[in-house]
C-alpha cells in the first residue's frame, strides 16, 4: 500500500498582516496554499498512491472561503479521475466546518467522524476521529477502533501529542500509547514542525505545515509518502512549498554609504533563494547605530533591493545593534525578558483585549487595520522599538 499524507494546509488562512506590510507578498501567499494543494495532487498522481490522507486543519476556520473550497473540489476531482480516493479528518481549526454546505465536495472523499471512524482502502483499514469541537482537551485515542486482523491499519489523528512548544494541548496523547495501539502507521497533524517517530511495529509522522505563513513556520514545507509492504513502513518527505520564509542575517559593519549597504543586501538576498522556491525574508541587520542608520530608511532600502532580486520579498527588518561592552548586557537581558514575556499566553490575552478597545475607538472604515491578525506584528514592533531605545541587540529572535 502507498499513501500520501498531508496536514495543516490552512487553505483559507488570513494573511492580512503580511499584506499590510507587503501587498505583493500577501498576494503570493494567498495563491501559495492553493498551489501547494495542486502540487500535492500532482505528486499523488505521479506516485500512483492508493489514497491521500488529510490529517486535519485543511481549512483555517469553520466558514470556508468559497475560492478555497472550490480549489479543494477541483483537486479532489483530479484525484478521482486518477482513481485515487481521499480520506479526511477535521482538526481544531476546521472542527465546525460543514464541507457539504454547498453540496458534496467529492464522491471520492471520505470524512471520518466518531460515528464513522473507519474506511477500507484496498488492503488497508484507515481509521480516524475528527474534532467535533474547536478544543478537545482529552485524548481521542480511546475512541479509535482496535486494529482489524489481516488488514494494514492506518490511523489519522490531529493532536499535540505529549505537548509541543507554542501549541495548546489539543487532544493530547502519549506517544508510547499511540505507537502501542497496533496500527502500522499514524498520519498526524496539528504541530507545524516535521517529526518522525518510530517504534517496534509502528511509525508516526507529523508532516509539518506544507506552506508556512510567517517566519515562525520554517520547518514544514512537505507531505509524506508512505509505503507499507513486507519490508515494513518506509516514509519519504515530498517537498511542496511555494514560498520559504527565512531569517537572513546581514552584517553592515564597515558599510558607510548606501551603495555599500545595497551590495550587502543584494548578496544576502541572492544567497537566500532555495532551489526554485520564492523567499520571504526577515532581514536581521547587525552593525553600529551609525552603520545601520535610520531603521525606516534601511527597511525601505532593503525592499528596493529585493525588487531587483527575482523571487525575493522582504517580510520585515529587525535591527541588532552591535554591543560595545559589558555595560550593554543589562539592556540585552531586559529585552530578552520582554520577548519571553510577550510570547506568553497571558500577555497575548491582555494585548488582544487592549487591541479590541483601540479597534472600537476607530472609525469603521479603518477598524480592520487593528484586527487580531496584526497582533504579532504590533508586539514585535513594540519590543524592537524599545530595544533600539535601550541600545540593546534585541534579545531572543
Amino acid at each position: 500500500m502507498k499513501f500520501l499524507h498531508v496536514a495543516d494546509l490552512h487553505l483559507d488562512s488570513p494573511l492580512r498582516t503580511q499584506a499590510l506590510r507587503n501587498p505583493a507578498m500577501g498576494e503570493t501567499l494567498r495563491a501559495a496554499s492553493r498551489q501547494v494543494l495542486g502540487r500535492l495532487v500532482d505528486a499523488a498522481i505521479a506516485e500512483r498512491v492508493d489514497a491521500v490522507l488529510f490529517a486535519g486543519d485543511t481549512f483555517d476556520n469553520g466558514m470556508a472561503d468559497v475560492a478555497s473550497r472550490a480549489a479543494l473540489a477541483t483537486e479532489l476531482a483530479r484525484l478521482g479521475r486518477a482513481g485515487i480516493p481521499a480520506v479526511l479528518i477535521q482538526g481544531n481549526h476546521d472542527a465546525l466546518l460543514d464541507l457539504d454546505r454547498y453540496g458534496p465536495v467529492s464522491d471520492t472523499l471520505h470524512i471520518l467522524t466518531p460515528d464513522t471512524p473507519t474506511v477500507p482502502i484496498g488492503g488497508a483499514a484507515v481509521h480516524g476521529v475528527g474534532f467535533s469541537a474547536a478544543h478537545m482537551p482529552e485524548s481521542l485515542l480511546p475512541r479509535y477502533p482496535a486494529p482489524i486482523p489481516g488488514q494494514i491499519n492506518v490511523g489519522l489523528m490531529h493532536t499535540s501529542l505529549d505537548g509541543a512548544p507554542g501549541h495548546d494541548p489539543y487532544a493530547p496523547c502519549g506517544l508510547g500509547d499511540l505507537l502501542g495501539h497496533g496500527y502500522a502507521y499514524w498520519a498526524l497533524g496539528h504541530v507545524h514542525k516535521r517529526a518522525v517517530y518510530r517504534a517496534e511495529g509502528g511509525v508516526a509522522v507529523m508532516p509539518g505545515i506544507p506552506q508556512g505563513r510567517s517566519v515562525r513556520e520554517t520547518d514544514g514545507g512537505s507531505a509524506t509518502l508512505v509505503t507499507i509492504d513486507l519490508d515494513g513502513v518506509q516514509v519519504r518527505e515530498i517537498p511542496l512549498e511555494i514560498l520559504r520564509f527565512a531569517r537572513v542575517p546581514v552584517d553592515f559593519a564597515g558599510a558607510t554609504d548606501q551603495s555599500a549597504r545595497d551590495d550587502r543586501l543584494r548578496a544576502a538576498f541572492e544567497a537566500a533563494r532555495i532551489d526554485a522556491r520564492l523567499a520571504a525574508i526577515r532581514v536581521e541587520a547587525t552593525g553600529s547605530m551609525s552603520e545601520l542608520g535610520d531603521p525606516a530608511m534601511l527597511e525601505a532600502q532593503a525592499r528596493d533591493v529585493a525588487e531587483t532580486v527575482d523571487g525575493v520579498f522582504v517580510d520585515r527588518l529587525r535591527l541588532y545593534p552591535t554591543r560595545h561592552g559589558a555595560a550593554d548586557a543589562p539592556a540585552d537581558d531586559l529585552v530578552a525578558l520582554m520577548r519571553r514575556d510577550a510570547a506568553t499566553p497571558g500577555f497575548r490575552d491582555e494585548a488582544r483585549e487592549a487591541l479590541a478597545e483601540l479597534r472600537a475607538a476607530l472609525p469603521s472604515e479603518i477598524r480592520d487595520v487593528l484586527d487580531d491578525d496584526a497582533l504579532e506584528a504590533l508586539i514585535e514592533g513594540g519590543v524592537d522599538t524599545m530595544a533600539l531605545r535601550l541600545g540593546a541587540r534585541g534579545g531572543d529572535a
